[in-house]
């Protein structure tokens, strides 16, 4: 492949949207969204939520279907216009035939370029073998040594999976804690089917501390983690002391540093710094599994869980639902957040300032709940999650600086850019306009940074070549079968179905196939969790943006079902790829994230902004 093609662009020798001047949508029976005339219009019949969600056949059967009606449950039977057709005909003769054949063509040969590649990885993560590189794992930070030493092989007890819970209650914090860690998919290495590519290196990596990750890379990287944490999340969210965790970092990289010399909890809280820091700067990009292993690890640590309620373990699990909102891979936000929330209004830590304590301690205390308010207002107003802490909890916990709660944005929590991501997709909601714009800008730049990628990566990577070919295998594979369920979108979803078959047959679409596609195989496919998600969720929020522009034509109910067709296709693709189903989890709460958002507060009526301090705050810089 030459590295002048222009990636933005379908390439002729790959498959994709076809250039023939007939216009798609007039050959496949679409109405164009252009069009000024309507064309008449009859009743169609929806299945009822029920029968669709456990897919059976629904009789239609007004005012309830014969199954809802037998299990004496209520039925959401729905009627949608459908648009008369002079012709019965809307697909071209064989085109799911031949749809079918590409992808499985396109299966066959993205499972063997995933064999090819896992019979080259390591079988241990320190052993030298030239195979293990900073895209496929971080191997490469790990010093090499002739003779490599032997490490002790920890207790199974040690396993994240294993978790030790001190009490038998199932309703306790510490059990409720222990399964949001082991449940929640925190533990990015642990394939819960054996996969081709994380399978050794979920084993290796048990015989892998913290310490010895972070001190087997470079101190001037490890320095920019830090300095990223401080200058970007701590400058917004003062709940650690900026001097203090410089301190306590110095000493953990000191020669001499033997695990234990810090509490077990206030080393958990320096590996998260640095693993937020890494992975909300753009230039650890290329190492994305590097910080979710320094994590895993980091919870394995002896005697991590025996003070649960000590302020440097709650501000270790605050920074753990921070990282779970930035990376997938942490685990779910909703359920962290509402287990350390609970946990601290158990505590009293939002009762009047004299129960926090004096000194240091205390400001701690009222920093961590202001952080824990604000987060959870965060999530809550952009993923349609419930509030934890009520406004009737708050009661005189000093705030610390000059942020101050309250409705300042019309949200409810405070200012600052940590979560702007989320805070971005529920304006979009309020201002589709706004947000068109913006996640315009953003696609175009995914684009951009994605070429320049892939050109980097062609450059410095031997036999790149046939790797980069392979993944656009891959992308087309993804592409068809998305054409694949317009035909579906069109029986059932007639009036929105031109609107999505127009942008899905376009460029811009396409464009957007790469740019996820292509982030696979920059950062070595699948390992890049977080660029990965980012670009699908990109696409999503810029496609999500574009039907809101329009309103009168968008229809809630509509809309969900075709982000179950999405989440269907998603899983059924994880299904025939080896280590896809774990990645797939985190796309399927992408859709239901932006489907929330879609739906939060305001149903289906557009919210402008009400002040012009929030339109000023809008284009905040995301990271």
């Amino acid at each position: 492949m030459e590295q002048s093609q222009d990636l933005n662009l379908p390439s002729t020798s790959q498959a994709g949207p076809s250039e023939d001047p007939q216009d798609p949508s007039e050959e496949m029976g679409f109405a164009g969204p252009s069009s000024s005339t309507h064309p008449p219009r009859t009743r169609m019949l929806l299945a009822c939520d029920r029968c669709r969600q456990r897919k059976t056949r629904c009789d239609s059967n007004l005012p309830s279907c014969n199954a809802c009606l037998q299990a004496g449950v209520p039925c959401m039977t729905a009627e949608r216009d459908r648009p008369l057709r002079a012709s019965t005909r809307t697909l071209p003769r064989d085109y799911v035939e031949q749809l079918q054949s590409q992808v499985q063509d396109l299966e066959s040969q993205y499972q063997t370029l995933l064999q090819q590649e896992s019979s080259m990885a390591s079988a241990h993560l320190m052993v030298d073998h030239p195979a293990v590189s900073i895209e496929s794992a971080p191997g490469s930070w790990l010093p090499l040594y002739p003779n490599p030493p032997q490490a002790e092989v920890p207790d199974a007890s040690m396993s994240i999976s294993n978790l030790g819970v001190p009490t038998h209650d199932p309703l306790s914090f510490e059990s409720t804690l222990f399964e949001a860690i082991k449940l929640s998919g925190c533990d990015p290495l642990r394939a819960e089917s054996p996969n081709l590519l994380f399978s050794s290196l979920s084993a290796a990596l048990n015989h892998v501390n913290a310490l010895d990750l972070l001190k087997s890379m470079d101190l001037q990287s490890l320095n920019a983690a830090v300095n990223n944490y401080i200058h970007f999340i701590h400058a917004h969210y003062p709940l650690l002391v900026g001097e203090e965790v410089r301190t306590k970092f110095a000493i953990m990289m000191r020669p001499d540093y033997r695990p234990g010399q810090i509490a077990p909890a206030e080393e958990l809280v320096i590996y998260l710094v640095v693993v937020l820091g890494m992975t909300t700067a753009s230039q650890f990009r290329s190492v994305q599994l590097f910080p979710q292993m320094i994590y895993y690890a980091a919870l394995r640590t002896p005697g991590l869980f025996d003070n649960l309620s000590s302020i440097a373990m709650t501000q270790a699990l605050i920074l753990i639902a921070v990282y779970s909102l930035y990376d997938p891979a942490a685990g779910s936000s909703w359920h962290i957040l509402d287990v350390v929330s609970s946990h601290c209004l158990s505590m009293g830590w939002h009762l009047i300032s004299s129960s926090l304590g004096n000194g240091i301690e205390g400001t701690a205390r009222a920093w961590a709940f202001w952080t824990l308010y604000s987060l959870d207002r965060m999530a809550g107003a952009s993923m349609g999650r419930p509030f934890t802490i009520a406004n009737d909890d708050l009661i005189t916990v000093p705030v610390p600086g000059m942020r101050t709660p309250g409705p300042s944005d019309d949200t409810g929590y405070l200012s600052g850019p940590l979560i702007s991501y989320y805070r971005l997709l529920y304006r979009a909601r309020r201002n589709p306009e706004a947000g068109f714009e913006h996640w315009g800008a953003q696609f175009n730049e995914w684009c951009n940074t994605t070429k320049n990628g892939v050109n980097e990566y062609i450059s410095t990577v031997p036999r790149s070549d046939d790797w980069i070919n392979s993944m656009y295998k891959y992308i087309d594979l993804v592409y068809y079968q998305g054409l694949l369920l317009i035909p579906q979108f069109n029986t059932e979803f007639p009036v929105i179905t031109p609107e999505i078959q127009q942008i899905y047959t376009s460029d811009l679409i396409y464009r957007a196939a790469k740019m996820v596609g292509l982030s696979f195989g920059v950062h070595r496919y699948p390992l890049a969790w977080t660029a990965g998600y980012k670009a699908f969720a990109t696409g999503m929020s810029y496609l999500f943006c574009v039907a809101l522009r329009d309103r009168s034509t968008i229809n809630l109910p509509e809309v969900y079902h075709v982000c179950t067709a999405c989440i269907n296709l998603i899983e059924g693709l994880a299904a025939r790829f080896d280590g896809l189903m774990g990645y797939a989890r985190f796309l399927v709460r992408g859709v239901d994230m932006m489907l929330r958002l879609y739906n939060v507060e305001g149903r289906n009526s557009v919210c402008p902004l009400a002040h012009p301090s929030i339109a000023s705050c809008f284009w905040m810089e995301e990271y």
